[in-house]
């Protein structure tokens, strides 16, 4: 009988003895549930932060990239390549900061804001736009082909994306007569060059010569700064017709040809250069001198080069497979048939100098 009264009692204090590890374990078992709820509570909230921080990032200034070693050909100024409409473009950082390079790129910032508004005011906005230095004019067109807005514009600086070389315009003896004059104390090349530091270069100058605004335009080459003054919605002449591309393909080709030829330069350098060249080519004959008649010559020597290309081959499974020899240097026959096919190229554009 009394083994039978302390039963009960041995099974409540059993009970209570397991309860605390009761608790804990389904407290364990709960855990990513609740988590879970959590965590999905809180998605809306880590979406809106996580767009936020990608609207910081892409209102960051450019950060610092690895370049290459390939020196590619830069266009000629007066046949720049300016592609499809956008607005002015200066991506900085508006972090408040005391440094004069950041005031700098605020001032500027702030113009480039206004020639955009002026555009947006006058419905200009979404016209593509045009350059030819030799005359020193920059143009908007109109979808119908008119000039739509008009500006006086001076070449302050060249950046090459692919080798980080900025060069001043009163450096280049091509383009020399159509950019600022020299600026005291400023070098007229630089090397290693980032994103950011060709930017503050172009602000300097600009802010040197007095231009009302900076432009930067592009091309598959290389980014090209401009000073642009006399903005009028009223041009002289309601037509832009574009030069001949004959220098920008001499130059670019002849460029080419002796890198090929001084054999300082690898095997995928070379590569790369041609098909830079091929790139920007096809570029100019859809932008630049799109309903022209050099559209077929640009489009055909493009074809040539991006073919040229393809004969260098690439450290790839398939080269091996097919029993390429890829070597980190050109071979001295291959380099013969390129330098070779690129005299061809050369004289047949010389016929149309």
């Amino acid at each position: 009988m009394a083994n039978r009264s302390a039963a009960p009692n041995k099974r409540a204090a059993t009970e209570r003895a397991a309860a605390p590890n009761k608790r804990a374990a389904t407290e364990r078992a709960a855990a990513p549930n609740k988590r879970a709820a959590t965590e999905r509570a809180a998605a809306p909230r880590l979406r809106g932060a996580k767009a936020r921080a990608d609207e910081k990032a892409r209102a960051a200034p450019p950060k610092r990239r690895a370049r290459s070693g390939v020196r590619k050909a830069a266009s000629e100024a007066d046949d720049a390549e300016l592609g499809p409409p956008r607005p002015p473009e200066l991506d900085w950082d508006d972090t408040p900061s005391d440094s004069a390079e950041e005031t700098r790129a605020r001032g500027w910032a702030a113009r480039g804001e206004e020639l955009f508004q002026q555009l947006v005011d006058h419905g200009a906005s979404l016209h593509e736009y045009r350059a030819d230095l030799k005359e020193g004019r920059f143009v908007w067109i109109a979808p119908g082909g008119r000039v739509s807005v008009e500006a006086r514009a001076r070449l302050l600086c060249s950046w090459s994306r692919a080798t980080s070389v900025l060069v001043m315009a009163w450096a280049d003896p091509l383009v020399s007569g159509a950019g600022i004059e020299r600026i005291d104390g400023v070098p007229a090349e630089q090397d290693s060059v980032d994103e950011q530091g060709a930017w503050q270069i172009a602000m300097a100058a600009a802010d040197a010569c007095g231009a009302a605004y900076l432009y930067r335009v592009s091309s598959p080459l290389a980014w090209y700064f401009l000073a642009l003054d006399d903005l009028t919605f009223s041009p002289r002449r309601a037509s832009f017709h574009p030069g001949a591309p004959v220098g920008l393909v001499l130059r670019a080709i002849g460029e080419v040809r002796e890198a090929i030829g001084s054999r300082a330069e690898p095997a995928d350098v070379i590569r790369d250069r041609i098909s830079a060249l091929s790139d920007s080519l096809f570029h100019h004959a859809r932008y630049a001198y799109r309903d022209t008649d050099w559209v077929a010559r640009l489009e055909r020597t493009g074809g040539c080069l991006m073919h040229l290309a393809k004969r260098i081959p690439r450290a790839s499974y398939s080269a091996i497979a097919a029993g390429q020899r890829v070597d980190e240097w050109l071979e001295r026959e291959l380099a013969v048939e390129l330098s070779n096919a690129l005299s061809l190229i050369e004289d047949e554009w010389s016929l149309f100098g």
